[in-house]
């Protein structure tokens, strides 16, 4: 599947992800959960890894997106961190040049483990945004999970080509714990890979979980992973 030629730059990588997009069919409801629920378990773990709960002040954050078609819907596990206590929060590009500011949402956003799309608006990118939103610090965040057109089994990500999510990885503090989620029809051995692309800690399929390089924890070493 992934194939040098396929994969031998990102133009041609793209393609090769859209194709997929384009001929996957919908994936029935619920096949994601056990992974969620795993990468939930890490992102608690490494939290308590940080020594931070939803006790601590300010309360940790869990990043996620509001997915579009061909993206995994990382609602369970936002469900889990706000009944865990922690504040959720997504992107917003306030326009197209700028790194995405953080935004914590009311749970109630994801009422029901739906997505109230009527509550949303779009922006500067056409993503959906809920309108009711607080803007928050970056170094709150103790974990983002992201989406991509394609990862790769190292940790690298594919995007649309507009640097957005490795401008803003980049920021986040280097305790950040990094997570892909990407259906397992796009997950390859290796992408292209550019000087600024910001590699993932944990990516995930329906299928499978990869616990890959560890953040860094500033003077507590790294946190333990293992596959």
């Amino acid at each position: 599947m992934d194939t040098p030629e396929l994969m031998a730059n990102k133009s041609t990588a793209r393609a090769w992800a859209r194709a997929q997009v384009r001929a996957a069919t919908s994936e029935p409801e619920g096949d994601w959960a056990s992974s969620l629920r795993e990468v939930w378990g890490i992102v608690r773990e490494h939290g308590g890894f940080l020594g931070v709960s939803a006790t601590s002040s300010p309360v940790p954050i869990l990043m996620a997106f509001v997915p579009i078609l061909g993206e995994p819907d990382p609602m369970c596990m936002l469900s889990d961190a706000t009944k865990a206590g922690w504040r959720i929060a997504v992107g917003r590009g306030t326009n197209r040049t700028s790194t995405l500011q953080v935004v914590a949402i009311d749970p109630a956003a994801i009422g029901g483990g739906r997505w109230h799309r009527d509550q949303c608006e779009p922006d500067a990118w056409g993503m959906a945004v809920p309108r009711d939103r607080v803007p928050a610090s970056s170094a709150d965040v103790a974990a983002v999970v992201v989406p991509g057109m394609a990862f790769d089994r190292t940790g690298h990500r594919l995007g649309r080509g507009a640097g957005v999510y490795d401008r803003f990885l980049a920021t986040l503090p280097p305790t950040a714990l990094r997570v892909g989620l990407v259906p397992s029809n796009r997950l390859v051995d290796r992408l292209p890979v550019d000087p600024h692309d910001v590699p993932m800690h944990v990516v995930a399929t329906e299928r499978e979980v990869l616990r890959l390089a560890p953040p860094t924890a500033a003077g507590c070493g790294t946190m333990p992973m293992s596959h």
